[in-house]
């Protein structure tokens, strides 16, 4: 093959996958592959790569391999092993994918375009995850299969997962996928379905479940249900392991090709997966054969170089080593996809829209981020994902993705960049940074301080778009200062309700609809709105009409025909009614040419039922056009119901260039023109305009243009009340008034509290009415004698000096007063131009304090900056610590080196010792929690069994109300899993227990639903009232066979009467039942009843009494054959359920044992066969000699005869699986000439 060209499909791809070097074992030269396998994988799975190429060569030498490994540098790449570079990746492009994809996202999207190459050889591609382990050939299986379909799926399990709480789940088996997408099979004809694989990933990539669940309708696909195949933590419980001598391990009877073992953690060896570490459905401890398969599978990935020091995968962080979220991969994805160039937007993808799907004008490209790992080392990466988030001020892109991927931050901080944002910045900036998980620039910023507050008349008005825009030019004809952030006391908000801080007047401006909860006053264009929105209790509704922009008339053009024109906002629709407007134009002209209508749609793009209905409405007829722009029209339509103000506002604006409009009589229309100034078309049941009216207008519009025009021209001049000028003045006024009641508000809101400044004056005055205290102690002898005298001496001047005073008091009482009156005058009205420059003085040192408070928050940020940046300082310095106490343990050999080990050690103990006590009380708690939990969920438990009892007796009690063609027999009715069933009366045994649970037997009857054949036959020897027959038959349905063998004539009855009543008689025509007793020969048996019901039977004496009762006996093998409805099917399950007896039974069923090798469940009773004769061992041992392994359903392991009678002493019964052993092809010998026979009904 040496001089034959390579195919690719991708030109400019190299050849390095060309047949001499897709594989590290070259075959020969002249010899052609017939299978080409490959798997994608990083650098960290290289071990389990090299395991799987060595398992698969191993097994088909025929055959090559090779390797993708995204992560590996070009210059790696060699036989058997190619990197992206070699499929044709870009680097740029690659350094895209790596940055918007995680690992395995990545493995997943560049499988497909390594497929599609391979096949460039024309033959099949087998697809192998890296953890799978090849034990035998599986070329056979997938060259079988392809020859059905060019594409080969896996599912992960053949039969459905019991939803027992155990994982995985069935609801994590949807969740994941049915099929295994780690087994594709592909041959030339798939190329379409690979494109189509890598263009869904390219969008999404986790797409590749729901891709591989729709291939059946993409591609003609064969489905490969082989238990040999794919054996995982998936399927593991559905599939027995058996070991032959020779070591292989068998599945079927069919050696096991391959062990699919994802989520195998070499660490954790004693885990199947990993990933269903809670709760495994798979234990390893009870599948020793598994056991071994998954540890002679890590000493394979040992030897081919794992060790448990993780490596790192080449994309997932960055040059200076942290780990980039996968949320923040998701960001990526989603900023990327918004630039046609980007790879997650394919070119396929892009197609053009109709005209009337473009009205909204064309799509604007975003910025596209850079990638993580492009030529400028990731730097344009990281100032992006440090920008804030969409929508979220104080915040990184970095943080926020870091949050939502931790559940723990979520529940620590529930609203990180809101009410939690200090303490989230203080965590991103200390641990966050410490342990490596976002970097430095990465830290949120400080919230940014409320805007200070301008103390004086202005207005701020907020919101975007052209409602906006007309509200902001009024507010500046208003003379008023205006701002467009949240700086003036008044502040209005347009469109959506912005966050306004505490202490503003807010006003919503809103067209048709209400105000928010935190708005103070709500304005809006019309009264008719006004009078729908105002409710009691509610915000003051105000009316500030929108302003109309001057604009130039329209000049008549020279067109032919006539052209109306109607507006279609499709987020207004039903109140807009076009569709309306174009019917009324249908039936005004239903035949004339020269009429045109042409609509103006808005809001397709996101109101696509409404576009489309419209689309319908008037694809018929070429007069209508959808345009994006309305342009020159001769009149304009408009049939809208209800109030309208977005409509009335589009209205006015094509009303101010002299268009005539023809609209409804009602609603805010009515208050801008008069009857002059449009043309009215009048309304019927309330808002409903009338067509047949609307109709006749149009058609005399039609007629007569120059009056049309003129109609125009008076509602031109009509708007010149609407101007930005006039508009501006009322909303002056009301922005005058909301400032008055803010500043009423405030001022009440902090009220001084009003003292009388005489109080003190007057308390002071009555201190001249005090007189001296003579008796005060002294050491002056006789000094209250001496002051007696004193003051009789002095009294003429003491009075004195108290009218002096008092006079004094007075004159100062009077003066406070003239001041305090003068004060109030002040504060009343005179000295206003002093309080307005202490207002002033106050207003500057509040920007002044509002300076130093940034100057603060810049400091603050500062500090946080200097704490994060120490943070990483430290964690790098530990790391260089980390480093070099490394390199000295290499080199150290000195017992120094060996005493700071042990004191590192010691101090890990204690940690641990710590953690331990820590843990220790934790669980303490659990298990309190536990307990509490434990005693709420056994009395829910009580109360729901307390309760499904009554329902059972009312269930029980109804069916025997109603109950026909009862059997003659005392019997008595219970619920079970499988019916309703009738037992006798007189059963002590499985009447209470079927009373009380409801169900017979669970482990029994649940492993021979493992084992049976939907097409089988199921004979139940000793059926007694049918239990496990109506079970086996609701089983069967219609395809398969029960045979009930059941010698009691009661219970017979009683077991017809349970199968009429709980199967329709379809299901019940299944039914065979053989009135006699199974023995090893034919004729008569001895009967007496039996303690758990029924009859027991023994052979009949000859000297029997007369009245003796008796039962035929009969051989099963000749009682089967003579049922022409059996004939053809195999016996696949037989239950016999006679303890002493059973071996009698199966003797006379030898020849279709051996035959049809049937799983056999035996209740087997070694004391009850030693008291019938017959000696246990040897009865065992008789059905080894059969072919049956002899296995305890408790254990589920084979065991001797010998072991099974010395486990069942002080037991009465033991429940037997005779499972038939595996039939080998027997070895060549020489031929004889008489066949040595056996006879098949001999007895045991």
């Amino acid at each position: 093959m040496k001089g034959k060209p390579v195919r690719v499909f991708h030109t400019g791809h190299s050849e390095k996958l060309g047949l001499q070097t897709v594989t590290e074992v070259p075959a020969s030269s002249e010899a052609r592959p017939t299978l080409i396998a490959c798997t994608v994988a990083t650098a960290a799975e290289l071990p389990a790569v090299k395991v799987l190429s060595g398992s698969f060569l191993a097994n088909h030498p025929e055959a090559r391999f090779v390797a993708l490994v995204v992560d590996a540098l070009p210059e790696h790449s060699g036989p058997g092993l190619v990197t992206p570079a070699d499929l044709g990746v870009r680097p740029e492009e690659l350094a895209e994918l790596a940055t918007g994809c995680t690992a395995r996202q990545l493995c997943g999207l560049l499988r497909p375009r390594l497929l599609e190459q391979l096949l460039g050889q024309g033959i099949p591609v087998l697809y192998l995850d890296p953890w799978v382990q090849v034990l035998a050939p599986v070329s056979d299986r997938v060259l079988d299969a392809v020859q059905r379909g060019p594409l080969v799926l896996l599912p992960r399990a053949l039969r459905p997962l019991p939803d027992d709480g155990l994982r995985p789940t069935p609801t994590e088996l949807l969740e994941t996928g049915v099929f295994d997408p780690g087994f594709l099979v592909v041959a030339p004809g798939a190329e379409p379905f690979l494109r189509s694989l890598e263009e869904q990933l390219r969008r999404t990539p986790d797409a590749t479940k729901a891709v591989l669940d729709m291939a059946p309708a993409l591609v003609s696909l064969d489905v490969l249900r082989d238990a040999t195949i794919g054996l995982s933590a998936w399927n593991a419980s559905q599939r027995d392991l058996h070991r032959l001598d020779d070591g292989t391990v068998t599945v079927l009877g069919e050696p096991l090709r391959t062990v699919h073992f994802e989520g195998f953690d070499p660490g954790r060896p004693w885990l199947l997966s990993a990933a269903f570490a809670d709760r495994p459905r798979v234990l390893l401890s009870e599948h020793p054969d598994l056991a071994e398969l998954c540890t002679a599978y890590r000493g394979e990935l040992v030897r081919r170089g794992y060790t448990p020091v993780p490596v790192r995968y080449g994309f997932g962080q960055l040059p200076d080593g942290t780990p980039i979220p996968d949320e923040l991969r998701v960001d990526y994805r989603d900023a990327a996809r918004g630039n046609p160039g980007s790879v997650f937007d394919p070119a396929h993808f892009v197609h053009e829209k109709p005209a009337e799907g473009q009205v909204n004008g064309a799509k604007v490209d975003l910025p596209h981020p850079p990638a993580a790992f492009g030529p400028d080392g990731g730097a344009g990466f990281l100032a992006w994902a440090c920008s804030p988030a969409p929508d979220l001020p104080g915040s990184t892109r970095w943080a926020a993705a870091l949050w939502r991927g931790d559940q723990a931050l979520r529940t620590q901080f529930p609203e990180p960049f809101g009410a939690n944002a200090a303490a989230f910045r203080d965590w991103c900036a200390g641990p966050g940074v410490a342990t490596g998980r976002l970097p430095v620039p990465a830290v949120p910023s400080s919230r940014a301080e409320t805007p200070v507050l301008l103390d004086q008349l202005g207005v701020s008005v907020l919101g975007s778009g052209p409602v906006a825009d007309l509200v902001q030019a009024a507010a500046r004809a208003s003379g008023l200062p205006t701002s467009t952030t949240i700086g003036y006391p008044v502040v209005v908000r347009v469109g959506r309700a912005v966050p306004v801080p505490h202490g503003r007047f807010v006003v919503d401006y809103r067209l048709d609809e209400g105000p928010a909860p935190d708005a103070n006053e709500l304005w809006v264009p019309s009264e008719a709105t006004r009078a729908a929105v105002e409710r009691t209790g509610g915000p003051a509704v105000r009316v500030l009409p929108l302003p109309v922009p001057e604009q130039d008339a329209y000049e008549p053009d020279d067109h032919e025909g006539v052209i109306f024109g109607a507006l279609a906002d499709h987020a207004v629709d039903r109140e807009g009614n076009v569709i309306g407007a174009v019917s009324a134009f249908l039936s005004a002209f239903t035949d004339r040419p020269d009429v045109t209508l042409r609509i103006a749609v808005t809001g397709a793009d996101a109101h696509p039922e409404a576009a489309e209905r419209l689309r319908l409405a008037t694809a018929t007829d070429p007069r209508i056009e959808l345009v994006a722009e309305l342009g020159p029209v001769d009149c304009l339509i408009s049939l809208h119901r209800g109030r309208g103000d977005r409509i009335t506002a589009a209205l006015a604006a094509h009303a101010a260039r002299g268009v005539p409009i023809l609209t409804p009589d009602q609603g805010p229309v009515a208050e801008l023109f008069d009857k002059q100034s449009v043309v009215y078309v009048p309304c019927r049941q309330g808002a409903e305009p009338d067509a047949q009216a609307a109709v006749k207008l149009l058609r005399a519009l039609a007629d007569d243009l120059p009056a049309a025009r003129a109609i125009g021209a008076k509602g031109r001049e009509r708007l010149e009340s609407r101007t930005v000028a006039r508009i501006g003045d009322i909303m002056r006024e009301r922005v005058e008034h909301a400032y008055r009641a803010w500043r009423a508000r405030r001022v009440a809101a902090n009220p001084s509290p009003a003292v009388d400044p005489m109080k003190a004056l007057h308390s002071a005055k009555h201190a001249l009415l005090r007189q001296p205290d003579v008796g005060v102690a002294s050491r002056t002898p006789m000094a209250p004698q001496l002051r007696k005298m004193v003051l009789r001496v002095l009294d003429h001047h003491d009075n004195h000096m108290r009218d002096v005073l008092a006079s004094l008091v007075d004159g100062v009482e009077r003066t406070v007063s003239e001041l305090v009156r003068r004060q109030d005058d002040l504060s009343t009205g005179i000295g206003l131009g002093e309080l307005e420059m202490l207002r002033s003085e106050i207003e500057q040192h509040l920007e002044t304090q509002g300076q130093l408070s940034d100057q603060l928050l810049g400091l603050d940020d500062g500090v946080v900056r200097v704490r994060a940046d120490m943070a990483g300082q430290g964690r790098r310095l530990r790391e260089i610590e980390d480093a070099v106490v490394a390199e000295a343990g290499k080199r150290a050999k000195s017992s120094d080196a060996l005493a700071q080990r042990i004191d590192k050690l010691a101090v890990a103990l204690e940690r641990t010792l710590d953690r331990i006590d820590n843990l220790e009380s934790k669980v303490v708690d659990v298990l309190r929690e536990r307990d509490t939990r434990l005693d709420y969920g056994m009395r829910a438990a009580n109360q729901a069994q307390q309760t499904a009892d009554a329902l059972r007796r009312v269930v029980v009690r109804e069916h025997e109300r109603h109950s026909e063609n009862v059997p003659d027999v005392r019997s008595s009715l219970v619920l079970t899993e499988v019916g309703l069933l009738r037992l006798p009366s007189d059963d002590a045994f499985m009447l209470p227990m079927l009373s009380s649970n409801g169900v017979w037997e669970p482990d029994l009857s649940e492993l021979m639903d493992s084992v049976i054949e939907p097409d089988g036959i199921f004979l139940d020897v000793g059926a007694y009232v049918g239990y496990q027959t109506v079970r086996m038959l609701s089983r069967f349905g219609t395809a398969g066979a029960v045979v009930a063998v059941e010698p009691c004539t009661s219970a017979r009855d009683l077991l017809r009467h349970n199968v009429e009543v709980n199967l329709p008689e379809r299901i019940a025509d299944r039914l065979v039942v053989v009135d006699a007793a199974a023995w090893e020969s034919v004729g008569e048996l001895a009967t007496q009843p039996a303690l758990t019901g029924g009859v027991s039977v023994a052979p009949l004496p000859a000297d029997a009494p007369e009245g003796t009762p008796k039962v035929r006996a009969a051989r099963l093998d000749k009682e089967l054959e003579a049922v022409p409805a059996l004939h053809g099917m195999k016996l696949s399950v037989v239950r016999v359920d006679a303890p002493g007896r059973g071996h009698r039974a199966l003797a006379g069923l030898v020849r279709l044992l051996r035959r049809d090798r049937p799983h056999v469940f035996l209740e087997f009773s070694a004391t009850a066969t030693e008291g019938f004769g017959d000696d246990p061992v040897t009865v065992l041992k008789e059905f080894r000699i059969w072919g049956y392994d002899l296995v305890p359903v408790a254990t589920r392991a084979s065991a001797s005869p010998e072991q099974i009678v010395a486990a069942m002493e002080g037991m009465r019964t033991i429940s037997l699986w005779l499972r038939p052993r595996p039939i080998q092809a027997p070895a060549p010998g020489p031929q004889v000439a008489v066949p040595l026979r056996q006879p098949a009904d001999q007895a045991i």
